[in-house]
């Protein structure tokens, strides 16, 4: 008998930081292993739910679909690091441009209310949430390290840090309709 597609997410959202752990060992780039898991995440969420049914150990696929998307995403980025030259991102140009239109006192007030907007929104959350998303966000620690420093389960710590990102999201990501 398989295994469901929720079943799937949920023994990667329990093994997330192995997975990170596993990848990082191969490619020595903890950023770089996480971008890995994260996009094993979407793959899953975008088969269908009877692609898992001949699924007996949902563990070692995971590791063999991250490993395998891994290597794809590493060959890939050296080959475009061959044809594009990466010292001047696309973003850090755009941002350049669009920064020369304002004066630094207007900047530093942006800067200012943005940072007292976000402040704001992460005070608003419940206190659990806020100790979670502060050590997993800002002091960056693991899921694992971030249950054991407040007491709870790992899996509190995953449902807490989701709370507060969907609470933070319109603050982190606002767009202008202007």
């Amino acid at each position: 008998m398989g295994i469901s597609q929720q079943k799937m997410i949920n023994v990667l959202v329990i093994h997330h930081d192995e997975l990170v752990n596993y990848i990082n060992a191969r490619f020595g780039n903890r950023n770089f292993a996480m971008e890995v898991v994260q996009e094993t995440c979407l793959r899953l969420l975008s088969k269908k739910s009877d692609d898992f049914d001949h699924v007996t150990a949902p563990l070692p696929l995971l590791k063999r679909i991250s490993m395998h998307l891994a290597i794809d995403l590493y060959r890939r980025d050296q080959l475009i690091g061959q044809y594009f030259d990466h010292t001047a991102e696309l973003s850090d140009v755009v941002e350049e441009v669009e920064l020369e239109k304002f004066t630094l006192p207007e900047l530093c007030l942006a800067k200012y209310q943005y940072e007292k907007m976000l402040l704001q929104a992460i005070k608003a959350l419940p206190t659990v949430c806020q100790d979670v998303f502060i050590l997993t966000q800002l002091y960056h620690l693991t899921q694992v390290e971030t249950a054991e420093q407040l007491g709870i389960s790992r899996g509190m710590v995953a449902r807490h840090l989701g709370r507060a990102l969907q609470s933070l999201i319109p603050v982190l990501f606002e767009q202008d309709d202007q």
